[in-house]
């Protein structure tokens, strides 16, 4: 079967890139011909929004000198330095995709271009992350409202909606989605709050299944890993925190000086946030195979990421996930209450304790993570 993914755009986010590559991995070795669509679709703003924007960010940028706020984001491609920026970031990021993910180039296209292009898959899978998050994604697009003529099989694969609620849909969202859905002809979702979601506010009956990165296995990734990733020090406190906090500091050397171990952060040396500061070097995101070879080589890991605690668990290390909340509480309760691990999750440096630092024992999480990697195949293979 011919087959596209859409998913969330495939830059600089590791977790976002390892789904992509496993759900895709899976589908080949199932005998499908599968493309995923690389850039995909966020939110898109009315021009009057895009213009009370870039006068806000002016006065942030030239009046206060905030320059965190970019004026330039929200008028054309050519004006934005920022996007030139990113590009040069993600150089080793696109690499992954450019080697192992098969890709198209779909919805930059305008829609008349979209639509043909389409008719010759034979299946849509949307999924995995947050492509059902209304901040994050193009609602209309990932519920595949364009579709709606078209004679193909419709299957949500992990789709996630980020969040316990829909407080972030508009009413034309709403609509859209509760009309659109019934399109699918299979619909899961990756945490147990989107099986309530789907059928308080849909109607839909959807399936709770695995993200696809835990569909793989640990030896499948050690492949990709390249050879000069040789092994780190034995002593390693591997550290994956998107948003860096003090308080999120104070957690790391209160459990890295417990445990005699050196704290090694696992992306970038900085994150971008402006042009200004003339830093982006320090703001390229290390390979892929090299993120992957942290948690090969930790000791212990701390993150407030939902796939560092994902890759953690793939590799069988001790870690503390902090809870992430902007971000999406509900991922981590989802998948840490399934395997039992909930007690791993904290939200202040004064939560850690000595239960903490022990060891995990993964005989029983591997146990019960092979039975929902089986489900969530078998999934996958009853539906393509």
């Amino acid at each position: 079967m011919k087959m596209l993914i859409l998913t969330q755009p495939l830059h600089t986010n590791y977790g976002g890139l390892l789904q992509a590559y496993a759900l895709q991995q899976i589908l080949k070795g199932m005998g499908h011909d599968v493309v995923t669509d690389r850039l995909g679709v966020v939110r898109k703003l009315p021009l009057w929004n895009r213009a009370l924007r870039f006068l806000y960010h002016a006065a942030q940028f030239y009046i206060l000198k905030n320059y965190r706020y970019y004026p330039y984001r929200y008028l054309f491609v050519s004006f934005d330095k920022e996007s030139k920026a990113k590009r040069s970031i993600a150089v080793n990021t696109e690499r992954f995709v450019n080697t192992h993910i098969d890709t198209i180039d779909l919805l930059t296209r305008n829609n008349e271009h979209v639509i043909d292009a389409v008719r010759q898959f034979d299946a849509i899978v949307v999924g995995s992350d947050q492509v059902w998050r209304a901040t994050m994604s193009d609602i209309p697009t990932y519920f595949l409202s364009f579709t709606k003529s078209m004679k193909m099989k419709r299957i949500a694969y992990a789709a996630s909606f980020g969040t316990d609620d829909l407080n972030e849909y508009s009413k034309t969202d709403m609509k859209i989605a509760s009309e659109s859905i019934k399109l699918f002809d299979a619909v899961s979702v990756r945490e147990k709050s989107g099986v309530r979601l789907c059928r308080d506010y849909f109607k839909m009956d959807a399936v709770h299944v695995l993200d696809p990165t835990m569909l793989l296995s640990k030896d499948d990734y050690l492949k990709l890993i390249e050879s000069e990733d040789s092994p780190c020090s034995a002593d390693m406190l591997l550290t994956y925190v998107l948003d860096r906090a003090p308080e999120k500091n104070e957690i790391i050397n209160k459990i890295g000086n417990a445990l005699h171990l050196t704290p090694y952060e696992n992306g970038p040396v900085k994150y971008f946030s402006n042009i200004v500061e003339n830093n982006v070097p320090e703001c390229v995101f290390p390979s892929v195979s090299g993120w992957l070879a942290g948690f090969r080589d930790a000791q212990f890991v701390v993150t407030d990421s939902f796939h560092g605690t994902v890759f953690s668990i793939i590799f069988n290390k001790p870690f503390v996930a902090i809870l992430n909340s902007e971000r999406g509480a509900s991922r981590f309760i989802s998948l840490l209450s399934i395997l039992g691990l909930e007690n791993r999750l904290i939200s202040t440096g004064d939560e850690v304790s000595e239960e903490h630092l022990r060891p995990i024992d993964y005989t029983e999480v591997n146990k019960i993570l092979n039975e929902w990697k089986l489900k969530s195949i078998n999934y996958i293979r009853k539906w393509t």
